[in-house]
């Protein structure tokens, strides 16, 4: 003869997965709007690093196909020797803010390097700046 089982354990089944199913289905979620947040702020270091550098190409159309994707706007703006940028939507905003690059000011700071390491010595822990 078969065991008789109380219907209680099938109903508690059904709640935990229930429970399961919807805990799965928020992390498969949050998991999703990581990856719309960390693609936007890529996108945006992109743009801000294409007007640091004074590159001649333009990304407008690259960006724009991927920010209609992900329902982005993103803004660069010169501030003298600075450079702003801004994402915005889906409720997210993200800022960053880069120094022009020069570089003429780092060949100096090189050969300055070179200078005082000299063969094969190193800088003395003081003059590291």
């Amino acid at each position: 003869m078969g065991r008789k089982l109380r219907g209680s354990y099938t109903v508690e089944a059904a709640m935990v997965m229930g429970i399961l199913l919807f805990a799965l289905s928020h992390g498969i979620l949050w998991a999703y709007g990581v990856k719309d947040r960390v693609t936007a702020s890529m996108m945006l270091e992109e743009a801000v690093e294409w007007v640091r550098y004074d590159e001649e190409a333009s990304i407008a159309g690259e960006a724009s196909e991927g920010m209609e994707v992900l329902g982005l706007r993103i803004q660069v703006r010169e501030n003298g020797d600075r450079v702003d940028g801004t994402v915005t939507g889906r409720r997210r905003t993200g800022e960053i803010s880069m120094g022009r690059f020069c570089p003429e000011e780092f060949l100096r700071r090189v050969s300055v390097i070179e200078e005082a390491v000299g063969d094969g010595d190193t800088l003395p822990e003081g003059d590291q700046t």
